[in-house]
């Protein structure tokens, strides 16, 4: 960011002029529409300024700025890491727009609450380049539509306008759609359309507006060449409320007109608008990817089941949301097992092309059957739908990890990524893919990145601390697996580093990280995994065999990666781990390769 205005001098700012620059950046168009934003800044402002920076922490954050209770958990909600990008981008485009010439700089670096303060002496802005000028529009992102209706609490309903278009936009030939994931990280942002183009690998942006007031609905949107900031095609739409669903067909035939490509006829499956906007209430609490927000959205969408039971969407979402607790080791796959595989068919039975629930249905296949080949046939079916579908990919490259075929899975993988670039969970993996095949540098090259886009995303940390402990360097996996330990302790994080302490000769911290474990398990559920980790790092193979037959059979996460996983090397000659492999329907694999002591 410094670089936009010129050259920064590392001279302390007066406070007095860094309060002016604060009134002047929340007076801008960027902030003054936005409060929440717009208290975050000044809250971090005036506590570094009133030499409390050391304070500026994600959990006093979240209290101060937020509103969250006492009992809030970073681990399960997202809310500060998430504004924080959104303020960091905010700042970027005022610095790049109307503060160019300002002579404070006040920044947020990734990684950090406490802002920085300099001196600038603004220079003139070089000429731009000619972008160059692109063929073919081979990928398209669709920001989310903004709300212009009277009613702030209108913004769902914007975002299921925008993701209707997504999945509509999905069925083009030969064009991939950037994944809501990444696109929805410019919401609220006043970027450059050619820098978003550029940052989503994306040829071609399209965004607009709803204003919705009573029964009459306005929506305007627009195609953008990214590489030129050029405006291709732009439409308005003035509807009753009740031809929702037909203005979203027109808007995206109209905007396959641009890229010359033939949309096919899609059917719309939501039988009122009430159940839609039920259905994108609820979705919006799925997308938050929280422990409250999840189970929130399974109430609502069972609420929608009930009411609409003929309505195929609700039915994916319940499944859907089922399998995030599960995958994020919230509770037991063996438990909602059923309500999973009920919800999943159900979708499939009343919406045989929604490429969602085939999703959810080969992961079941996989995770819970351990039937490989049904599996396969299902992500295939699922992608062959939507092949800009970002979760089918990422699933998919992970089953194919699972089963030894590395390079099938890198693929994948890499598919997943240029639909969601800005996603971390698109590295961590594959960074946990290339630990996978002993290829550890670019495994730390991936998770870096990961941690960059986001910090401390527990994905990429738990990987990196494999790594390390596969290369024997334990202080460095204590050390990142330890990270914000106090406020919001991961099961498996803790098995790994009990492990890593009895490695060191830390005994105490090694007990205390197993009481930890016990105490967490009294109150909420405990993957069994955590024990393994635990286990096999101490050196307790007959307590890792019990804990790794008690993950099997409770599905949980990361069991199946066992027969490629070079961290329970040593119980791989024990007859019951072959049986155990055997039992998943996976072929046992010899070590691959010593760990490095």
């Amino acid at each position: 960011m410094p670089g936009a205005v010129g050259d920064a001098v590392e001279t302390p700012v007066p406070a007095d002029r860094v309060r002016a620059q604060l009134a002047r950046i929340l007076s801008s168009s960027g902030f003054i529409s936005s409060r929440r934003l717009c208290r975050f800044l000044r809250f971090i402002v005036e506590r570094t300024l009133e030499e409390d920076a050391e304070r500026l922490k994600e959990y006093v954050v979240a209290i101060e700025v937020f509103d969250r209770n006492d009992d809030y958990d970073p681990s399960i909600d997202s809310i500060v890491r998430v504004e924080a990008r959104r303020l960091r981008g905010r700042l970027k485009a005022y610095y790049d727009g109307p503060g160019r010439d300002d002579s404070v700089l006040i920044a947020l670096n990734p990684g950090s609450y406490v802002p920085v303060f300099r001196l600038v002496t603004p220079e003139a802005k070089p000429p731009a380049e000619s972008p160059p000028v692109a063929s073919k529009y081979t990928t398209i992102a669709v920001l989310p539509f903004v709300n212009m209706s009277p009613e702030p609490d209108q913004d769902f309903f914007c975002d299921g306008i925008t993701e209707e278009i997504i999945n509509a936009l999905a069925a083009l030939d030969d064009v991939a759609v950037v994944s809501r994931t990444s696109s929805f990280q410019f919401k609220g942002q006043a970027a450059d359309i050619r820098e978003i183009g550029e940052k989503l690998g994306a040829q071609l942006i399209v965004e607009g507006s709803v204003r919705k007031a009573g029964s009459q609905l306005r929506i305007t949107a627009q195609a953008i060449d990214a590489t030129k900031g050029y405006h291709l095609w732009s439409e308005t739409y003035r509807r009753e409320l009740q031809d929702v669903f037909a203005i979203q067909e027109e808007i995206s035939i109209s905007i396959a007109a641009t890229v010359r490509a033939r949309l096919p006829g899609r059917a719309l499956h939501h039988p009122s608008l009430e159940a839609y906007t039920g259905y994108f209430k609820a979705l919006h609490l799925v997308h938050q990817e929280t422990l409250p927000g999840l189970r929130a959205a399974i109430t609502a969408f069972r609420e929608l089941t009930e009411r609409y039971p003929d309505y195929a969407d609700p039915y994916a979402g319940l499944a859907t949301a089922h399998a995030a607790l599960s995958i994020f080791g919230l509770v037991s796959g063996k438990e909602i097992f059923s309500e999973l595989r009920r919800n999943a068919e159900a979708a499939v039975r009343l919406n045989p092309e929604s490429s969602t629930a085939w999703t959810v249905m080969a992961g079941i296949s996989a995770h819970w059957e351990f039937n490989w080949v049904e599996a396969e046939r299902r992500f295939h079916r699922a992608i062959a739908l939507q092949p800009s579908n970002y979760s089918a990919h990422a699933w998919y490259g992970g089953v194919l990890a699972m089963l030894g075929r590395f390079d099938e899975a890198e693929r994948e993988y890499g598919v997943a990524i240029r639909l969601n670039p800005l996603f971390p969970s698109g590295h961590a993996r594959l960074g946990f893919l290339c630990y996978l095949r002993g290829d550890e540098s670019r495994a730390l090259s991936h998770l870096h990145e990961s941690l960059r886009l986001e910090q401390d995303f527990p994905e990429a940390r738990f990987a990196l601390g494999m790594v390390y402990l596969h290369q024997g360097n334990d202080a460095a996996a204590i050390e990142i697996l330890s990270r914000g330990l106090e406020e919001a302790p991961v099961p498996l994080h803790l098995g790994m580093l009990a492990g890593a302490y009895h490695r060191v000769g830390k005994a105490a911290e090694c007990r205390d990280m197993l009481a930890m474990l016990d105490q967490m398990a009294a109150t909420q559920y405990v993957t069994p995994m955590a024990r393994v980790a635990a286990c096999v790092g101490m050196g307790d193979f007959e307590g890792a065999m019990d804990a790794l037959t008690a993950s099997i059979e409770d599905r949980a996460i990361f069991a199946n990666v066992l027969n490629v996983d070079p961290f329970v090397d040593p119980l791989r000659a024990d007859p019951r781990f072959q049986r155990l492999i055997a039992s998943m329907n996976l072929r046992p694999r010899t070590p691959s390769r010593p760990a490095r002591r």
